[in-house]
């Protein structure tokens, strides 16, 4: 070959081989950061180490939502689902009150209602809360892996401390409990969507699963829309900003489809259009109404209105601000690192808005705050990690990277931290943090529900109505003796109108206040007047008025409730006066005794 065909031969390599490192170029980057992930912590075999945090977790996890039942909502739920296995279809008028008997009832409830109805027929109770406490360690554990790849365990499991202590705060056996699974699973799945594009069409199966359990199934909808509008935002940006382009892996034509298939699987509901508007009601009764709901209703009350009044010792109020303050924190050095994720952003602004609006959204915050946390704090890893790599060729690990290693000593001090939570739960000390009176255990709560009261007013001969207050003790009412026999107002404010609240308040006032005209506007066609049942926590002034009405009789009297009928029908019953001294000292209630 002449000297000339060998400068063109020797050109034409080069140029074919810069050609072929620059197209390998992305995996060479991604074979980077596993060598050098895999070269920054030598001497840790991790996936055992990941197992063992996460296995520690998920057990303190289960214990802290471990306590006796003690939330009222789950005694009409499992009235409902036992009657929609016997008449075979779901309610779609009001079946449980005589005032709001007409007013439609939208039970999106209904499939977690039959999942419990069959879980309290084979285990009771305690199998519920089995049953609850799983579901929230799994929760944890879906989430676990959808967020923070890159982060080594011992940090990862310590962003998750404070999330669970939030969760743990409204871990009750309600269809709650399976929103916030499905809204792990559907956040896992968006995790995994650049490197397998195909889980997307497993989003529609959630909504089908979600939309006939609980109301919530719309947060999925809010967080499929953010993920769309980042996706958007990456194709607008072009790499410029900060913002990755999107991956190449999933299309347009599969966001269509995927996206279609889901507001199908919406309307595949018993209520259709009905039951996919009817998240809008709810987000009224916090938004429109909140002023009047908030002062009623302790879940719907702002997590700001309660600092203002009772100061942060709370310890699930308190683990919420930390976490809120926590999550905003992480985006900062992302940001200074022209490293910037609108999902997350979007994520979190949509998530603190709706925990702001009401408490009872505060689980749901924990979660998505959690995700988030640990996925900026993985990316800061990873930024640390770039910046480190030729320093740790010559000079060993350095800067912020040697803060994210796993050395024993940090490992060791993660895992001293869970196991002196787990000890905490097992000797009583972490329900007494929480001050609300929980222990580890099973069964119901000591002397919460009105089982006596219900069962004594429903007995053949009495009055086929009931006034029940608080309205939490009418759905145990409602569980013995529903629906033949009904309440006037019970728990349930998607079927008991704001009128109905208020005429419900004005009966309790004039109870109070030892008046008579309230009565007869509780008579039926036949002039009979119902059962009044009252708590002996929370109606303690209702109690005191009606013992010093003889209209009324109290026939029925034990720690949990009162039971009173008027006279005309104590006399046909021929029932005696009841001992009111039970009443005295409910247990777990402190009472002044007057000096």
């Amino acid at each position: 070959m002449s000297r000339k065909g060998k400068k063109s031969s020797s050109k034409t390599e080069k140029r074919v081989s810069r050609k072929t490192i620059e197209a390998a170029s992305p995996a060479a980057d991604i074979s980077v950061k596993v060598e050098q992930q895999s070269s920054l912590f030598p001497h840790v075999s991790r996936l055992p180490v990941e197992l063992l945090f996460l296995s520690l977790l998920l057990i303190w996890t289960f214990l802290v939502a471990c306590f006796p039942l003690r939330n009222m909502d789950i005694w009409w739920h499992l009235r409902t689902g036992q009657l929609i296995l016997e008449r075979g279809t779901v309610p779609y008028f009001d079946w449980f009150t005589f005032i709001d008997y007409d007013r439609p009832w939208i039970d999106l409830h209904w499939g977690f209602q039959i999942l419990v109805t069959w879980l309290h027929r084979w285990g009771g109770v305690d199998l519920l809360i089995l049953a609850k406490s799983f579901c929230l360690a799994l929760t944890i554990g879906v989430a676990w892996y959808a967020s923070g790849r890159s982060l080594p365990a011992c940090w990862k499991v310590l962003c998750w401390v404070l999330p669970v202590i939030c969760l743990s705060g409204r871990s009750v056996v309600r269809p709650e409990m399976l929103s916030l699974l499905y809204l792990a699973i559907w956040m896992y799945v968006i995790s995994r969507l650049p490197s397998h594009p195909r889980l997307i069409y497993l989003i529609p199966l959630i909504t089908l699963l979600w939309v006939n359990s609980h109301a919530l199934f719309v947060l999925g909808l809010v967080v499929s829309g953010l993920f769309v509008v980042d996706y958007l935002i990456r194709v607008w940006a072009q790499g410029r900003f900060g913002i990755d382009a999107p991956p190449d892996s999933l299309s347009v034509v599969m966001l269509v489809r995927a996206g279609v298939l889901t507001v199908i699987a919406c309307f595949l509901n018993p209520y259709f259009e009905q039951g996919v508007l009817f998240p809008l009601t709810l987000y009224e009764k916090f938004s429109v109404d909140q002023a009047f709901y908030s002062v009623r209703v302790g879940e719907f009350q702002r997590p700001l209105d309660f600092i203002r009044q009772h100061g942060l010792g709370n310890l699930f109020l308190l683990s919420q601000v930390l976490l809120a303050l926590l999550t905003f924190c992480s985006f900062i050095p992302l940001l200074i690192s022209r490293r910037v994720n609108p999902f997350r952003i979007l994520l979190y602004i949509a998530f603190t808005h709706l925990a702001l609006k009401a408490s009872r959204n505060t689980a749901i915050f924990a979660l998505i705050s959690g995700m988030i946390l640990s996925d900026n704090l993985s990316d800061w890893v990873q930024i640390a990690a770039s910046r480190t790599l030729p320093a740790h060729k010559g000079a060993g690990i350095r800067g912020p990277l040697r803060f994210f290693d796993e050395s024993l000593f940090k490992n060791g001090s993660s895992a001293v931290i869970l196991l002196f939570l787990m000890i905490s739960v097992f000797t009583g000390y972490w329900h007494r943090w929480g001050g609300e009176g929980k222990v580890l255990g099973l069964g119901e709560q000591e002397a919460w529900y009105a089982h006596a009261a219900s069962k004594f007013a429903g007995q053949p001969g009495m009055p086929d109505r009931a006034f029940v207050s608080n309205n939490g003790q009418a759905a145990v009412y409602i569980f013995h003796n529903g629906p033949e026999q009904k309440v006037f107002f019970d728990g349930r404010l998607e079927v008991n109108s704001k009128e109905t609240f208020q005429l419900y308040e004005q009966f309790q006032q004039q109870m109070s206040f030892n008046m008579s005209g309230w009565a007869y506007l509780l008579e039926d066609e036949n002039g009979q007047l119902p059962a009044i049942i009252l708590d002996s926590r929370f109606s303690r002034n209702e109690i005191n008025g009606l013992l010093n009405n003889p209209q009324w009789r109290l026939v029925f009297a034990d720690q949990v409730a009162a039971v009173f009928l008027d006279q005309k029908t104590t006399d046909r019953l021929k029932l005696p006066l009841a001992d009111p001294a039970p009443l005295l000292y409910p247990p777990g209630m402190k009472v002044l005794e007057r000096k």
